[in-house]
């Protein structure tokens, strides 16, 4: 038996002692970066012997002189533990690496969304590489002291960058494939690509529309009576007689939704018109049944009694039961 192959036993026993650890250090840092906002998934695993192994005699043991004994392979192998935590928007990746200083040193960084940016014929999947260690005497984290010696690296990802790597894996032979299918596979990396930055930006505007309606209602800005109902202006029309109700996004857009499906052409205008002239009859309703209405529910009873006819349905027949007996 060579001194590599010696090197290697070695390893191998030191690998399966340490396998415990290193799957406890696992979970552990991915508690640890969970918990970092704007980080939506988090997933973590040690490296297998085999790969260690692969690596190992793939990218070191060629530089290594045969003869010398002292050779420890983990040394080597500084990305035994691998972590990716997941997010939804381009720019929330660097809030993550400004959030991750509060409990790591940084040892390495490598950005391929810069180098990638850099070149004009390679393709593959951005993302932010950092290797990592816990920082020295960290207060109010159970368990620190147990792994402050143990290097991570950490890829950081949105949620498309993810869904490309996946996908990115699947394709064989991408570095000597003909020119055609090259072109192709960056023509859909170009894509992922491109729906990223939408997906941002269609975030930016939601939030410049959202900013919008809460300048209107700081500013008391006047109904738009001709302008068709949509997401904001309903919540800005909502918001101005419950504006301490908390509308949700999900279930404003269902609602919106169900009454432009039975009015098509329904305006912020009429939406206001509707709640100024029946609301106070409808907060009649709530004392006479002795039962407390959400906002939603009386929005409801206002849209009915302003047009019986277009949004009958929007009311079930026990609320039109008791709508008709107290109108």
């Amino acid at each position: 038996m060579n001194e590599i192959d010696k090197n290697i036993q070695e390893f191998k026993i030191w690998y399966e002692n340490e396998l415990p650890h290193h799957n406890a250090a696992v979970n552990f840092f991915c508690q640890l970066i969970g918990a970092i906002p704007k980080v939506e998934l988090v997933k973590g695993r040690t490296k297998s012997y085999e790969e260690c192994i692969s690596k190992f005699t793939r990218k070191y043991l060629p530089y290594i002189d045969k003869k010398e004994k002292e050779v420890i392979i983990s040394n080597y192998l500084t990305d035994l533990i691998g972590i990716r935590a997941v997010c939804f928007y381009a720019e929330e990746v660097y809030e993550i690496r400004r959030g991750l200083r509060k409990y790591f040193k940084e040892l390495e960084i490598t950005d391929k969304s810069s180098q990638l940016e850099k070149t004009e014929d390679k393709f593959g999947y951005k993302s932010l590489h950092l290797k990592l260690v816990l920082k020295r005497g960290l207060k109010g984290i159970d368990n620190a002291g147990k792994f402050n010696n143990i290097q991570i690296e950490l890829q950081v990802r949105t949620v498309i960058q993810d869904a490309w790597s996946v996908l990115d894996h699947k394709i064989k032979y991408k570095k000597s494939i003909p020119q055609g299918l090259k072109r192709r596979i960056n023509r859909l990396s170009a894509l992922f690509e491109i729906a990223d930055e939408e997906f941002s930006n269609i975030q930016k505007e939601i939030l410049k529309e959202e900013n919008k309606i809460n300048y209107r209602l700081k500013k008391g800005g006047r109904i738009e009576t001709l302008k068709t109902l949509d997401v904001f202006r309903f919540l800005f029309v909502a918001l101005k007689y419950f504006p301490n109700y908390d509308f949700s996004e999900f279930k404003v857009d269902g609602f919106v939704q169900e009454i432009l499906l039975l009015k098509s052409d329904f305006t912020e205008g009429a939406l206001n018109k509707a709640l100024q002239e029946n609301l106070s009859h409808v907060d009649t309703i709530e004392k006479s049944i002795n039962q407390h209405l959400n906002p939603y529910t009386k929005i409801r009873y206002c849209l009915y009694k302003s047009n019986i006819e277009k949004f009958k349905t929007i009311l079930s027949e026990h609320q039109q039961g008791i709508f008709d007996t107290l109108d």
